[in-house]
């Protein structure tokens, strides 16, 4: 029994030295590409540090479960009915990030939450594939023709091919993406599977695809210690609505309440949005 005290001592030790070191490697690195703000710099890797620290250990047990993030709710009388949503997450990651955006915006009033996994290191291509099938399935489920998207990082990249497909732009109504870098990204380092080339890279959009096919937000922060400069995440000259947010981490963000509620106000809307730049407060 000592032994196994202390594996798992020296199992929770290395997960939070080694998350330490990923949080404030990433915010060092980050500094050449985002504006100097060294006196906000630790308070939001110390956020950036919990949420990773919090929500990580879940990810294994969240592969098996969480496909509908949250119970099933009874419609008030006189509420409209709303689509459904499929939460798309990004690299190396999955469903469980969403789990309190899940529940904010279950408090506004939506009943279908789903949230998708996919094999984050295979190709857009075939994980654009996967996620036609889920929505299929969940169109399906809920007796509608389309859903609305939100998406974390790598899972807009996802969401942007699906939705170049003819499947794609009949099934889906909205999307959002949050810190999803359409430019590439900036780090050079190892990066496993498939799908690097293209978050390397960024997103490749079809030739003579000037505007977006569906009304977009694209939700990111000016100091996101993973993705950035923000320049990566803007569509606005794609005709989507560009969000730059305070000063929040890459996982952060989607804890941060005053993000749900943009995302909540977006969905609901009932015309294609203006283009505009706006920003939250520094948090």
């Amino acid at each position: 029994m000592g032994w196994l005290a202390l594996a798992v001592a020296i199992g929770v030790a290395s997960f939070f030295l080694g998350t330490t070191i990923y949080v404030l490697g990433t915010y060092s690195l980050a500094q050449r590409h985002v504006p100097r703000r060294l006196r906000h710099a630790l308070g939001d890797a110390t956020r950036e540090l919990a949420w990773t620290l919090l929500v990580q250990p879940l990810l294994p047990l969240f592969w098996l479960i969480g496909r509908r993030l949250g119970p099933r709710r009874n419609r008030l009388a006189g509420e409209p009915p709303r689509r459904p949503i499929v939460f798309i997450h990004g690299y190396a990651q999955n469903r469980v990030d969403f789990l309190l955006m899940a529940l904010r915006l279950r408090r506004r009033g939506w009943d279908g939450l789903f949230g998708f996994n996919y094999a984050w290191i295979a190709t857009l291509e075939a994980s654009a594939g996967r996620l036609d099938r889920f929505v299929e399935e969940v169109c399906a489920e809920c007796a509608v023709d389309r859903v609305d998207l939100v998406c974390h990082s790598m899972g807009g990249l996802v969401a942007m091919q699906y939705l170049h497909t003819e499947a794609g732009s009949r099934r889906v109504a909205r999307c959002v993406t949050i810190a999803s870098p359409f430019g590439g990204i900036r780090w050079r380092g190892p990066l496993l599977g498939r799908a690097a080339v293209a978050l390397r890279k960024g997103f490749s959009f079809p030739e003579g695809a000037a505007s977006l096919p569906v009304p977009w937000l694209s939700v990111f922060s000016g100091h996101d210690n993973v993705v950035h400069p923000a320049t990566t995440s803007s569509l606005v000259h794609r005709g989507a609505r560009d969000h730059e947010v305070g000063t929040m981490g890459h996982l952060a963000i989607l804890f941060d309440a005053r993000v749900a509620d943009v995302v909540a106000d977006f969905l609901l809307e009932t015309e294609p949005p203006p283009r505009s730049e706006v920003a939250l407060p520094p948090s």
